[in-house]
């Protein structure tokens, strides 16, 4: 006869297989939650992570045609700067050949009715000098009073000494505006030749000098003469230009910039142009020095001319000569 069990094992046997079955469920579900929670969380990460490369990358992107633009616009600034200032050394080039070649052209007329003539042309701005390069003493004429005028400026006392009871300005006034060989003689007599040469040759005027009182431009004579160069009168303008904001070279200034005699150098510049000169005339002799003050280019001028075979065209070829270097700008 067979065993059997007994109705309440049978009824523990299925508690326990359902219990069992139950907590499979359960720990199925619950490892199933976890996965998906961790799966979620590194998308999630995942995601968030490729949304700040993303935006790393379009900021990156964002600035860097900013700094290209930043470098070319830098880049083409500074090629624009370089062509710039290379364009404008080739158009100062230019103008300084194309000066030169016009004043050259008009001293070509000087030589024209004159045995020798020496020219000079110095702009203070751009440095540039046209000169015949070809100084030695000649005759001064009354171009002798400006060194003279330097000379009594620079002693005590200045434009405010007092010469047989008048004072030094007016001496000077009608001895450079007027070429009155009057006050240019109580001048020299004042001072005395030997005092004015030694100092012409300290200031380096080496080939200035005087050897006579002024006499009148129509008699001849033959002993001595006083004499200047081209560069002397040159150094002697710029000395005056560079000091013309200051005593005594600004007196100096005036005083030129008063001139009447005005048939050579100024004689063709328009007269909102202020030219300082000085003429001096003696036989077979036209000179004419000063400083031409334009805007654009101020600039020192000397002309000097000895076996002058005719005055009135000689004059003229001075003041086309004056004209062409004032034409700089």
């Amino acid at each position: 006869m067979g065993r059997h069990s007994a109705p309440k094992e049978t009824k523990l046997g299925k508690y326990l297989a359902a219990s069992l079955i139950v907590f499979l469920l359960i720990g199925g579900v619950y490892f199933g939650v976890t996965r998906l929670n961790d799966s979620t969380e590194k998308s999630e990460k995942a995601a968030a992570n490729e949304r700040q490369t993303t935006l790393e990358t379009k900021t990156a992107d964002s600035k860097q045609p900013t700094d290209q633009k930043n470098r070319q616009t830098e880049s083409t600034a500074s090629s624009e700067k370089a062509t710039t200032k290379t364009s404008e050394k080739k158009t100062a080039k230019t103008t300084a050949t194309q000066t030169k070649k016009a004043v050259v052209k008009a001293a070509a007329d000087l030589t024209k009715n004159a045995g020798k003539v020496y020219y000079g042309v110095h702009y203070f701005k751009n440095e540039q000098t046209i000169s015949s390069e070809n100084s030695e003493p000649t005759i001064a004429a009354n171009i002798i009073e400006l060194f003279i005028m330097d000379y009594a400026l620079a002693q005590a006392g200045g434009s405010d000494q007092v010469i047989q009871d008048k004072q030094l300005t007016e001496w000077l006034t009608p001895m450079i505006q007027q070429n009155d060989l009057a006050a240019t003689n109580v001048l020299i007599d004042h001072y005395g030749m030997e005092n004015l040469n030694a100092y012409f040759a300290a200031q380096g005027y080496s080939d200035t000098r005087i050897e006579h009182r002024m006499i009148d431009i129509n008699v001849p004579f033959e002993a001595g003469d006083n004499y200047t160069s081209l560069d002397d009168c040159m150094k002697l303008l710029k000395k005056i230009y560079d000091g013309r904001e200051k005593a005594p070279q600004k007196m100096m200034l005036e005083m030129l910039s008063g001139q009447t005699i005005r048939t050579k150098l100024p004689k063709k510049i328009p007269a909102d142009v202020t030219v300082a000169n000085i003429t001096g005339e003696q036989q077979k002799i036209e000179n004419d020095i000063g400083l031409v003050l334009t805007k654009e280019e101020p600039f020192a001028i000397v002309v000097l001319t000895r076996e002058v075979s005719d005055i009135v065209k000689t004059r003229n070829a001075i003041a086309d000569f004056s004209l062409a270097a004032t034409l700089n700008k």
